[in-house]
């Protein structure tokens, strides 16, 4: 059997699923900043164009009726921290995925749980293969998908500042992460370079000559 080869298809079914998962995240990424762009510029053009009515609401006023408060800043900061977080639930679930795939080549199929192995599990399980799953980018990422669900992004001190490289003035430190396109298609190519070595060695462990026997679920 030869070699784990992308192009050639000769990777782990797991690969395939995330592979997919992975290309939809990145046209979701992108269509949804673009979608935000048109139609936030048309409903500022829209509510420039009413007519005009003494007392009325002026164009500001107007497009933050229609927009419900909700300015297209907010808006894509919402986006991209969405796209981080499934991107690494995405990850999460490739290694559960790849995990379950070695185990039944080693005759130890395993029922799909209702909830999915700790992170510490799937950490122990691969290094059983010698393949280490939180590398420093890696954990880069994770660090920051965990600190936007449950912190929602809030930057309330200058070591969490410096720490996610936050651009500010002196006068209006920022509040939150700042997350733009790079930075999210950035984390996005972290998680693929990590998966791409990740499925050598599982591809090995299962459609490759290497058995990994006597493996701990």
């Amino acid at each position: 059997m030869r070699p784990w080869d992308e192009r050639q298809g000769r990777v782990s079914r797991a690969f395939d699923e995330w592979k997919l998962i992975d290309r939809d995240q990145r046209t979701f990424l992108r269509l949804g900043l673009e979608f935000s762009t048109l139609e936030y510029d048309r409903l500022w053009r829209e509510s420039g164009e009413e007519p005009y009515e003494e007392d009325g609401p002026d164009q500001l006023e107007s497009f933050e009726d229609k927009v419900g408060g909700l300015h297209q800043y907010d808006f894509d900061w919402m986006h991209l921290s969405g796209v981080i977080r499934d991107a690494v639930t995405n990850f999460e679930i490739y290694l559960e995925k790849a995990r379950e795939e070695i185990l039944a080549a080693d005759g130890q199929p395993v029922e799909t749980g209702a909830e999915s192995p700790k992170w510490g599990a799937l950490r122990r399980f691969f290094a059983q293969i010698g393949v280490e799953v939180e590398s420093d980018d890696v954990k880069q990422v994770r660090d920051l998908r965990h600190f936007l669900s449950h912190r929602r992004g809030e930057l309330r001190t200058e070591e969490l500042r410096l720490e996610y490289q936050a651009t500010h003035s002196d006068l209006f430190p920022p509040w939150y992460v700042e997350l733009d396109e790079t930075r999210v298609t950035a984390a996005l190519d972290a998680l693929a370079d990590a998966i791409r070595g990740i499925d050598a060695a599982v591809y090995e462990c299962t459609w490759g000559r290497r058995r990994c026997p006597a493996l701990r679920p």
